[in-house]
């Protein structure tokens, strides 16, 4: 792959987060629905130290809280394909370190370096 083209996908996922985060709130959790009778009640879950904890929701704030709601899952999708955009290129730096200092699984001379064990082996 091509670093601009990698940077520009970056840049371009950076750039959906900070139009998110400046047009819209976000609201983390999950809008449950229940049905008593002929009603349908809204909660709010999420948690919070390993505990769950529920806000109720007025069947008139329905539409908002899921619209926060679906915010919240669309900026978490886009820091993960952030951190794959940055996993990528730390591969490839990686990969790139590598190749400097002899390649993947180049020995090192004798008496330079290795482990104790393998020291030891050639001592004696």
């Amino acid at each position: 792959m091509n670093k601009k083209t990698d940077l520009a996908g970056y840049k371009a996922t950076v750039s959906r987060v900070r139009t998110l985060l400046l047009r819209e709130r976000v609201l983390a959790g999950t809008l449950n629905t229940q049905t008593v009778g002929n009603a349908k009640r809204f909660t709010l879950t999420d948690k919070e130290g390993g505990k769950t904890r529920c806000l109720y929701v007025p069947v008139s704030m329905e539409a908002e809280v899921r619209r926060l709601v679906g915010n919240w899952r669309e900026l978490r999708g886009l820091l993960l394909e952030m951190s794959e955009w940055s996993r990528k290129e730390l591969k490839e730096r990686i990969a790139g370190a590598r190749a400097g200092r002899g390649g993947r699984g180049a020995a090192p001379a004798a008496g330079q370096g290795g482990t104790r064990r393998a020291a030891s082996r050639r001592k004696g």
